[in-house]
């Protein structure tokens, strides 16, 4: 998951006060009530001539009139988000992690958008990967254990579930009609410590083509403060309408105001998929795992010949399968280009739909075949 520290000091001062003997003789008694006598009259005489002195200035001085109002009329975003804090949650995943014989317990913490009355949630995949217990928390404090519906790594969305009812769901904007400089308002959950936080902001760049963990997606940015646990939140805009989910931000010394969200138009589809079907439909492939060899000491040591990509694991009861392909297989073009690197026979695949055909030539011992694969529908 994607540290401010808040030090709050607090000074206190301590009044003591004592009492030193327990009697007093008779001359100390009249000297004591001769000063309290004089210091009465000294009182009043001060307080007569600051009464004079108040009075003379009261005929004399000019009133001023100052301007109040009865309304409130602040200018500010209280209203709208009044409006959509109630459907902005906290959320707080544990788990376990290993590394090599040692297990030790992870947590981390992020947020989460109500969208439904009966308790689904978006959030980020992100957020809740690796976890084993996840928990709710509503803005009224509220928690609740969630079930994972379903999650997609490519899009960074995973949809949640509480059993609840009569809950607040965000009500959608549409991301295509944003312009630079319009307004933003971040919800979430910083650090896992702050639920219900609001940051203002703008849209400071549309369509930002960003990599994250190997994935590259397409997001606008925002200057709203995000930092960490904001990750999943919603990204309102000036009138409460949910137009993204935080997803990222920028970290370094040099860096500030580099907040990057997902549009919710983008984001709908993948949700209703992923609570109708537990994936993401139409997504193309290719029905085998290839791999990317860029060493030769790496080649020797599997007993291959050349660099390139080869076959590594064929899906069983895939098109990959029927075709014939097999694992050390080596891929030396597809539909007649020449494939250098995974990544290209990526773009190569995402150009096509499912059912749609991809010839590719291959390199099997002293045999160069051509396979014709059909496009599968990944289902994971």
């Amino acid at each position: 998951m994607k540290k401010l520290i808040s030090v709050l000091i607090l000074t206190s001062v301590a009044l003591c006060s004592c009492t030193v003997g327990n009697s007093i003789d008779e001359d100390s008694a009249s000297v004591i009530s001769e000063s309290a006598a004089d210091s009465s009259a000294a009182y009043d005489a001060a307080s007569s001539a600051t009464e004079s002195s108040i009075d003379s200035t009261e005929e004399s001085g000019k009133e001023i009139s100052f301007s109040t109002s009865k309304g409130d009329e602040r200018l500010g975003f209280s209203s709208v988000i009044s409006k959509v804090e109630s459907s902005v949650v906290a959320i707080n995943v544990t788990g376990t992690a290993t590394y090599y014989y040692y297990t030790y317990p992870t947590e981390g913490s992020g947020s989460g958008v109500i969208v439904s009355e009966d308790g689904y949630i978006v959030t980020n995949n992100h957020v809740v990967s690796g976890g084993d217990n996840i928990t709710v928390f509503l803005s009224d404090g509220t928690s609740y254990p969630a079930n994972l519906v379903a999650s997609d790594s490519e899009s960074d969305i995973a949809v949640l579930k509480i059993e609840a009812e009569g809950l607040v769901p965000a009500v959608m904007g549409e991301s295509s009609t944003l312009r630079v400089g319009d307004y933003a308002i971040a919800i979430g959950n910083p650090l896992g410590e702050f639920q219900g936080s609001a940051t203002l902001g703008i849209v400071s760049a549309l369509n930002r083509e960003i990599q994250v963990d190997g994935e590259t997606r397409t997001m606008f940015q925002v200057d709203a403060a995000i930092n960490p646990g904001n990750s999943g939140g919603g990204l309102f805009d000036s009138n409460g309408m949910l137009i993204g989910i935080v997803s990222a931000k920028t970290v370094s010394e040099e860096v500030e105001g580099l907040g990057f969200v997902l549009p919710i138009d983008n984001v709908k589809p993948v949700v209703q998929d992923l609570i109708n079907f537990g994936y993401v439909k139409g997504r193309p492939t290719l029905g085998f795992e290839p791999v990317e060899i860029t060493s030769m000491r790496v080649a020797q040591y599997y007993g291959l010949s050349r660099l390139g990509v080869y076959v590594n694991k064929v899906e069983e009861g895939s098109y990959a399968e029927q075709c014939g392909l097999q694992y050390k297989d080596y891929i030396s073009s597809a539909d007649g280009e020449t494939v250098a690197t995974v990544e290209r026979l990526d773009e190569i695949l995402n150009s096509k739909n499912v059912g749609d055909t991809l010839v590719l030539e291959i390199i099997r011992g002293d045999d160069v075949l051509d396979v014709v694969l059909v496009i599968g529908e990944r289902v994971s």
